[in-house]
């Protein structure tokens, strides 16, 4: 069945190529495949469809050069990568975002590295948008929750990416967060999980997303509210959102430390050790947690919308109008 999706796939490719690259007419690829003109339209509607075609508009009077640099300078970070923010979708700008983030992580990734996965929505987009087979070793950051919602199941994430790419899956077999932290320490002893900790000490390159579970738009991980310990975190004015679970102050620190130990999930100190660590985060309402997980140096890459970078650097007190 696979090995007829690839072939399907690459059938898309192939018909795309000739159209979009070679200027051939509809017509004329009909003519060349023995095809029908309706079969060839069919065909390129599906790549299209499929993510095998990307067509991008770019308006030569958008630049955000220099928000990126201004970004880069003021947190040390390795690359940043600013997209358009659409007025209209936020569907749109995190879309955006995605592709910009796959292309950038298609330019990164070698044969053989070991690659963590976050969860969320733009994480799950950016994984959807990478084309390149290349053998990876993909492995989960943070544990289950038990949501149906197919961006937070990253056990799920990992393996589907893995096995895309042509890679290898290690599964993290736990909770995300447990009752106390004996249950916790108990876990880490488990073969598996070891297995896990062991692939984390090994990370080229981590794709995280993060956000505040008080958003109305966010569904995942609401269940922190039914645990005593974390619902009182999250009534705490200085905390601002989460990092692969972790619940961040504004300044980039652990709100609880005692709570922390309970989260199934890599340690923010490993995250900050990771050559290519990749946040990937928008809209100008994550403006908090994203300063927070900038200034505490979890990540060193960053893509984001227009919107949401000003407002950082405006947070920050540097920055004019750069639009």
């Amino acid at each position: 069945m696979a090995r007829a999706e690839e072939k399907e796939l690459y059938l898309l490719y192939e018909i795309a190529h000739l159209y979009y690259e070679e200027g051939l007419t509809q017509e004329q690829i009909a003519q060349h495949t023995g095809f029908s003109r309706s079969r060839v339209q069919r065909l390129l509607e599906a790549a299209r469809r499929e993510g095998v075609v990307e067509i991008r508009l770019v308006n030569p009077s958008l630049s955000f050069a220099e928000l990126e640099q201004e970004l880069e300078q003021c947190f040390a970070l390795k690359k940043v990568i600013v997209v358009y923010s659409s007025p209209h979708s936020d569907y749109l700008t995190r879309r955006r975002i995605a592709m910009a983030a796959a292309h950038y992580l298609e330019s990164i990734v070698q044969e053989g590295n070991v690659v963590g996965i976050g969860w969320g929505r733009t994480v799950y987009e950016t994984l959807r948008y990478f084309h390149r087979e290349v053998s990876l070793t993909v492995v989960p950051l943070v544990g289950a929750t038990g949501q149906t919602e197919l961006e937070f199941q990253v056990n799920e994430l990992a393996h589907q990416f893995a096995k895309r790419t042509g890679g290898h899956f290690v599964p993290f077999y736990a909770p995300v967060l447990v009752d106390t932290e004996e249950i916790a320490r108990t876990l880490s002893w488990d073969q598996s999980l070891r297995r896990v900790v062991e692939v984390w000490e090994k990370l080229d390159v981590a794709v995280v997303g993060m956000g505040d579970p008080r958003m109305g738009k966010v569904p995942v991980p609401q269940f922190f509210f039914s645990d005593p310990v974390s619902s009182a975190i999250l009534r705490k004015e200085s905390v601002v959102g989460d990092l692969l679970c972790h619940f961040l102050e504004k300044d980039g620190t652990l709100s609880d430390p005692n709570f922390d130990r309970r989260v199934m999930s890599v340690p923010l100190t490993r995250l900050q050790r990771v050559p290519y660590a990749i946040g990937v985060a928008g809209l100008k309402e994550k403006k908090n947690i994203l300063r927070a997980v900038l200034r505490g140096g979890y990540i060193n890459v960053l893509v984001t919308d227009a919107e949401a970078a000003q407002a950082v650097l405006e947070e920050e007190g540097k920055g004019g109008d750069k639009r």
